[in-house]
């Protein structure tokens, strides 16, 4: 049975891909957790041949993955940088992020609570068990990654689902103009409100590389 290893955006946890995995029983599911939702922080990656999801912010980190079993890389609504730069106009200033940072310290969950609102949530659900340093550590990650000079490691395993309607525009053309992909309109949280066709979108790319 495949394994597919999943990580999931800031301002989320493992839970994240839930609806997802309910279309997928014919794989075996390994999810990463970044300890957001005050869930303890796990990452261990699969022993044998994996695919990775990864999510947002999660599919960037996912660039940098040093992994001899992982097969490729499955994107969804992700980019390979977040933070406007001369050549990324599309980009978030990052002053965005280091305002985030700060507020965090003082009201953790209004901070989150907007930006899951901002992502096309109608009405976040929160814990109480916010853990803001892992929050902020994630926000000061997000702002510093450039990881698009590792998209030519990646040449050929490497596969983008993303909205034209994205409300992060980083997000709105994927991986770039060379990374094969298929848009699908929708907004940010595919994985979530469209559960069935990202399902469909990863498992003709596993079959499709499988029968190469």
């Amino acid at each position: 049975m495949m394994t597919l290893y999943f990580q999931h955006g800031w301002g989320y946890d493992a839970d994240f891909w839930m609806p997802l995995q309910s279309h997928l029983p014919e794989f075996q599911h390994v999810c990463a957790d970044a300890g957001y939702l005050g869930a303890e922080a796990r990452s261990d990656l699969p022993q044998s041949p994996f695919w990775a999801v990864g999510h947002s912010a999660g599919a960037c980190s996912l660039l940098a993955l040093e992994a001899p079993h992982c097969l490729g890389i499955i994107s969804i609504n992700g980019f390979a940088r977040f933070t406007k730069a001369e050549d990324f106009p599309e980009g978030v200033p990052e002053r965005i992020l280091h305002r985030m940072i700060r507020q965090l310290d003082r009201q953790p969950a209004p901070v989150l609570h907007q930006f899951r609102q901002m992502c096309g949530e109608a009405a976040p659900i929160l814990p109480s068990t916010l853990d803001r340093d892992a929050l902020k550590n994630g926000l000061t990650t997000l702002a510093e990654m450039e990881h698009r000079p590792l998209l030519p490691r990646w040449k050929g395993r490497l596969h983008s689902l993303h909205s034209p309607d994205d409300p992060l525009s980083p997000a709105r053309n994927g991986m770039g103009a060379d990374v094969p992909s298929i848009t699908l309109p929708g907004g940010h949280l595919l994985p979530r409100t469209h559960p069935q066709d990202c399902a469909t979108f990863l498992t003709r790319i596993i079959k499709n590389a499988s029968s190469v």
